[in-house]
């Protein structure tokens, strides 16, 4: 046995000090520590994802913009998110889908999907067409008033797929719909029950037009992976503090 370090019955001597834990103050540390660990790896595979997503848009919007109606001749990619594109066709201005609780600068309102049919030769297809946000109104019980375009047009915009697991409080009745038909969330395989043409598995988010009457600022609250690695050294810090504070409480000067 070393001279510096010995064992006793109730804890470890080391250097004229008696280290001395609880088994029960031990357990408690141990799982403090392993939940705070844990809190700063997810933080930091956060961090990863959200670095990946950043170098996928800045990558994606620098390509060409791709015609959809091209597009759609062959199988389309699994993952669409981010991919400039432009469409010719006309708006169905009847059928406006409303997102709901989504605020610009702190004030209520929604963003507005409206229905797009696609010039193509072969098919008649729908995309929906996220054209931006517009302010809700002193009275929640009337829908904005939705700019209606008539005739063909192309619009640019850049892909994205909604995500159909995104938590809401209450799911979306798509057994009674009156247009325009308020949504929590975006739903594309049961937006597709909706029309009678087959919908397009990916949303068009409408580039920014500051002549528009429409917000677009679709980034605009996106937390970069800086603030991810940020809160990782928090939860790695606390857990340090907590293993020093655990050894100092627990360590007393040898008499």
């Amino acid at each position: 046995m070393s001279k510096s370090v010995a064992h006793s019955r109730r804890g470890f001597v080391l250097a004229g000090f008696h280290f001395t834990p609880g088994i029960v103050p031990s357990i408690v540390t141990l799982l403090a520590l392993a939940l705070l660990v844990n809190l700063g790896l997810w933080q930091l595979r956060r961090a990863e994802a959200k670095q990946s997503m950043v170098d996928r848009m800045q990558a994606r919007s620098q390509q060409p913009s791709q015609s959809l109606a091209e597009l759609l001749t062959t199988p389309l990619p699994k993952d669409m998110t981010d991919y400039p594109l432009h469409a010719t066709g006309h708006y169905l201005n009847e059928f406006n889908l409303l997102l709901d609780n989504r605020t610009h600068r702190g004030e209520p309102g929604y963003q507005i999907l409206t229905a797009f049919h696609v010039n193509d030769a072969t098919h008649n297809r729908i995309l929906l067409v996220n054209r931006g946000w517009l302010p809700q109104g002193p009275d929640r019980s009337i829908p904005p008033k939705i700019p209606a375009e008539s005739g063909e047009i192309t619009i640019h915009g850049s892909a994205h797929t909604p995500n159909p697991d995104f938590f809401v409080l209450k799911e979306d009745n798509y057994q009674q719909v009156s247009w325009p038909f308020l949504i929590q969330k975006i739903d594309l395989e049961k937006s597709s029950q909706l029309f009678d043409y087959p919908l397009i598995p990916f949303v068009l988010r409408l580039a920014p037009d500051e002549s528009s009457q429409f917000v677009r600022e679709w980034h605009s609250h996106f937390m970069g992976p800086e603030k991810h690695y940020g809160y990782a050294v928090q939860w790695f810090s606390l857990a340090a503090a907590l293993l020093v504070i655990y050894v100092v409480v627990n360590t007393k000067r040898k008499q």
